[in-house]
């Protein structure tokens, strides 16, 4: 340990301010082992860090300085450290003996007149508007510089979590790190999330910065202007976080719930082939009819739309197109497509408002399960702006080993020569195809978070976003893997799945984290395989009763069956929920062994499944050895369906006494119906 000391002082009046300024703290080198209990403390982890040494005094003497003049987010930034060091801002009248300095950098790459060492790299960066710069500056001073507002808000997230993570009873242990920070994705986040400020808050503390914002739409009058409202609050309060809160303009296939064809039937898309359905997970509701996308009225009341939303300060909308395959019988739309006008009527509708806004974006999403005449789209859009793809899982789904590849040839091109193409598929929830949301059950894998985020990374993406089917707990039901989704969309190349499952846990604060971080190690890999095989459309479509129905044969390696490589795979995965089990029970929150028992009923019932489908597929039953033999492995079923909805039951039960939702209530209802129609099935026609 050194202490601060001015050599060769003349001991005067004078200098005595100086001592004691020199002697308000100290010098403490710090090993390699204490680095990573540091790191351990950060989320995501930043692309450039560095430091050898900290300075322990007290909290109150350390200043968080802001220009005189603030001209963005300062103020903010501010108060995020002076948290995270446990002060308030009249807390302190001691004179400082530390300052931390936080500006935005001016045009000589300096923050209130002083230059900042390796400031001027942050312009040639990805992402520049969210890299930040952290440096020592002399012996007393730490600087936190940026070139945006967003930046110097995520700067203050990395500097605020070094803090916190080694501060008491108001002291601290201060790191003196060298750290040039950047994000790999331009945006991070998560969509149909709780349009709030506690959400926002957490999120863009991880550094994610993008949400969408479902407009208060009024009711469409004919010959009325048509009005969107937004809140200006919740606005201004994620921009200061660097947060993109993106207004939206819904499926256009949904606007008769805003009363369209009631103000104007002329616009109703004509045809049975005009409706463009539901999801499956939707169950009950209207056939969302398209709209006549050539006629300019449509155009106008979008460009009404936009308008209105800029007027309140908002210039970047998305534009949604109609979500399911569907088409207006009119001669235009069969022979142009249906996704291609309706590309065009917003496209129309923004060259209208950008006559008073000319700063006006929008992005456009193009729909979700369909790829009709999508290459028509993709051309005829303005070069610059940004594209959105959702709910192709499926249709970009590559076979390979040891895990798929994800792959869209087109739009991967377009990424590849640099346009802007962003998706929403990452998969938070334990849907295999995100456009089934069907059930909601617990899922928490890094590793299925980092093998698609990572994979966006390499196809040049600029945005990764995950889709929520509920509110509900969802901070708990999918925090590991918005984290994970934090992690890697910012650093793909930085932490280990290890790493991470380490740093997840202390951040978390629980008692042992190493415990937390070895369960989330060995049971991330086999919820990956369990929800990534063909999960939950084998239960909820009834495939895997049409697999026993139809006598065929269970393929290992294969849809239902994707990652069971042989029949002693179901006996490992089961060993190694046994062996997280007993991790869980250690674990206080019983939410942890409550997954392991969800999980591991998932893969009991498949293997059951798969024997009975072997045995149907292989012998016609006629011995009683093989009608014995069947009756038993339909007990094993019987028995595993009950042990799941059992596991399902018990899992939500202790999240809290409010009404389930209706996915909960799916999932069990797809394991019950599944078990009950197989078991039906082999009684009536195999057995005596």
């Amino acid at each position: 340990m050194t202490i601060r000391i001015i050599a060769l002082l003349t001991v005067t009046i004078l200098a005595q301010p100086i001592l004691d300024r020199a002697f308000a703290f100290e010098t403490n080198p710090i090993t390699t082992d204490q680095q990573a209990q540091y790191l351990n403390h950060l989320l995501p982890l930043p692309k450039e860090i560095s430091f050898d040494s900290t300075v322990s005094l007290k909290a109150s003497l350390i200043e968080v300085r802001i220009p005189e003049d603030p001209r963005a987010n300062e103020e903010l930034v501010a108060s995020i450290l002076k948290e995270s060091l446990g002060r308030s801002d009249d807390q302190s009248k001691e004179k400082s003996a530390f300052t931390i300095l936080v500006g935005l950098l001016d045009s000589e790459g300096k923050v209130e007149g002083i230059e900042i060492p390796g400031a001027d790299r942050l312009s040639s960066l990805p992402n520049k508007e969210q890299a930040y710069r952290i440096v020592p500056i002399g012996e007393d001073t730490l600087v936190l510089a940026a070139l945006h507002p967003a930046g110097l808000a995520f700067g203050a997230r990395t500097l605020g979590q070094l803090i916190a993570g080694r501060s008491s009873e108001g002291k601290v242990d201060l790191p003196l790190p060298e750290i040039t920070d950047w994000p790999d994705l331009e945006e991070r986040g998560v969509w149909n999330f709780p349009q709030n400020k506690e959400w926002i808050d957490w999120m863009s503390e991880m550094k994610l910065n993008y949400g969408n914002f479902n407009p208060d739409t009024k009711t469409i009058v004919r010959d009325e202007p048509n009005k969107m409202t937004l809140d200006p609050d919740l606005f201004a309060f994620s921009e200061e976080r660097g947060f993109r809160l993106i207004p939206q303009i819904v499926h256009l296939n949904f606007l008769d719930s805003y009363g369209l064809f009631r103000a104007y039937p002329e616009l109703a898309g004509l045809g049975d082939q005009a409706l463009a359905g539901r999801y499956f997970a939707h169950k009950v509701g209207p056939q969302h009819r398209v709209p006549d996308a050539s006629n300019p009225k449509l155009a106008e009341i979008l460009a009404e739309w936009m308008v209105d939303i800029a007027s309140q300060g908002e210039r970047d909308i998305c534009c949604w197109l109609t979500e399911r395959p569907a088409t207006d019988n009119r001669p235009v739309a069969l022979q142009e497509g249906q996704f291609l006008l309706e590309a065009r009527a917003f496209v129309q509708a923004w060259e209208k408002a950008k006559e008073l806004y000319p700063d006006l974006e929008i992005r456009m999403f193009v729909s979700t399960t369909t790829e009709e005449r999508y290459y028509k789209v993709y051309a005829e859009l303005p070069p610059d702006m940004k594209i959105f793809r959702c709910c192709v899982t499926d249709m970009e789904r590559v076979r390979h080993l040891p895990r798929d590849l994800f792959r869209n040839p087109l739009l991967d091109h377009y990424a590849e020569v640099g346009r802007w193409i962003g998706t929403y598929d990452v998969p938070l929830n334990v849907n295999g195809n995100v456009e089934t949301p069907e059930f909601k059950i617990p899922h928490r894998s890094p590793q299925r978070i980092q093998d698609y985020v990572t994979q966006l990374v390499q196809r040049n993406y600029r945005a990764g976003i995950g889709m929520m089917a509920w509110h509900r707990h969802a901070m708990k039901t999918c925090g590991v893997n918005i984290a994970a989704l934090a992690e890697w969309g910012w650093n793909s190349k930085g932490r280990s799945i290890e790493e991470f499952c380490l740093a997840w846990a202390m951040r978390e604060g629980h008692e042992n984290p190493e415990e937390l971080a070895q369960w989330l190690r060995i049971m991330g890999p086999v919820e990956f395989d369990v929800f990534d095989s063909e999960f939950p459309i084998c239960y909820s479509w009834g495939q895997f009763i049409d697999l026993i129905k139809e006598r065929e044969y269970p393929v290992l390696s294969e849809t239902f069956f994707r990652y069971y490589r042989t029949p002693d795979s179901f006996d490992e995965k089961i060993a190694v929920c046994d062996q997280a089990m007993e991790i869980a029970q250690g674990i206080e929150d019983p939410d942890y062994a409550n997954e392991t028992r969800v999980v591991r009923s998932y893969i009991r019932l498949a293997h059951a499944i798969y024997e009975i489908a072997e045995l149907r597929a292989t012998d016609p039953l006629t011995t009683l050895e093989k009608q014995e033999e069947m009756k038993d492995l339909l007990a094993s079923l019987e028995k595993a369906g009950e042990e799941n909805v059992s596991a399902i039951e018990k899992w939500r039960s202790d999240l809290g006494p409010e009404d389930w939702h209706v996915r909960v209530k799916d999932a069990v209802a797809g394991t019950e119906k599944t078990v009950e129609e197989i078991i039906r099935w082999v009684r009536f026609r195999d057995l005596y």
